[in-house]
């Protein structure tokens, strides 16, 4: 199955039923101007034409009646067909794509596909779109507007800074500690929303696409002289992906807090 397929048949019986509509609204127009202008000799003619329109439009729209019940969405999207042609359109957009059915990553958004509900969620909207092309598009103006919201990288490295600190604290739990020590950042993020409204409003897409920023900024160091050291490691379940400042795929686990050299 192809939508676009779909989509360029559903577009001439469109166009069909289109011509006939806006004959027929110029046609009733024409009427009433013949009715309050007293030609009323050229009504019956106006009316045979009405009905003829009204006649091929119905078949026009019982055509596309026909063409849309024989489109099985649920098959196209649970068979495989969508998200291949899906995924070949983020190719061609340069849309990241991780993961497998029904859940994809496009960092910094999260997509699932629910056949049942012919539905997409992209992070936490919902939408109907079974033409892959328009999902996609979709899809790359939000990764395109989001590549354009400020990012201030010394107000949050404050923020993780503050969570790394409490968070080697309470480890520590009264004991010396290292206090340049490895913390996981999928731990740091808990410190950052401690309740359940704030992980609502500020989402772990949300927290991978500031630490992703914050990975690409350079020569970032702290008003106490102290510089992040993110480490990396794919292997680790508790690793967050990224795509760093040359959209190359970054597997971040834990931060250090180093002195400046």
């Amino acid at each position: 199955m192809d939508y676009e397929r779909y989509y360029e048949e559903a577009l001439v019986y469109h166009k069909e039923i289109k011509e006939k509509t806006d004959y027929e609204a110029r046609t009733v127009k024409k009427i009433l101007q013949n009715v309050s202008d007293g030609d009323i000799n050229s009504i019956p003619k106006l009316i045979a034409g009405l009905r003829e329109s009204a006649k091929e439009r119905e078949e026009a729209l019982s055509r596309l009646e026909e063409l849309t019940a024989g489109f099985d969405g649920g098959e196209y999207m649970a068979g495989g067909d969508f998200v291949a042609q899906m995924l070949e359109y983020c190719a061609r957009s340069g849309v990241d794509t991780y993961g497998s059915f029904p859940m994809y990553e496009m960092f910094p958004c999260r997509v699932t596909i629910n056949s049942e509900t012919q539905d997409i969620t992209v992070d936490r909207k919902r939408i109907q779109c079974l033409r892959p092309s328009k999902l996609v598009s979709l899809i790359k103006a939000e990764l395109d507007r989001l590549s354009r919201v400020s990012f201030n990288a010394a107000a949050f490295a404050k923020e993780l800074a503050a969570a790394y600190d409490l968070a080697l604290l309470k480890k520590s739990k009264g004991k010396a500690y290292d206090t340049g020590g490895p913390c996981y950042l999928l731990d740091l993020y808990d410190y950052l929303t401690p309740m359940r409204r704030h992980k609502r409003d500020y989402t772990k897409n949300n927290y991978a696409f500031d630490l992703a920023r914050l990975y690409a900024t350079e020569d970032l160091k702290l008003d106490d002289g102290r510089r992040f050291r993110f480490d990396t490691v794919r292997e680790s379940k508790k690793a967050i992906r990224i795509l760093d400042q040359y959209n190359a795929e970054q597997y971040i686990a834990t931060i250090r807090l180093t002195p400046s050299a």
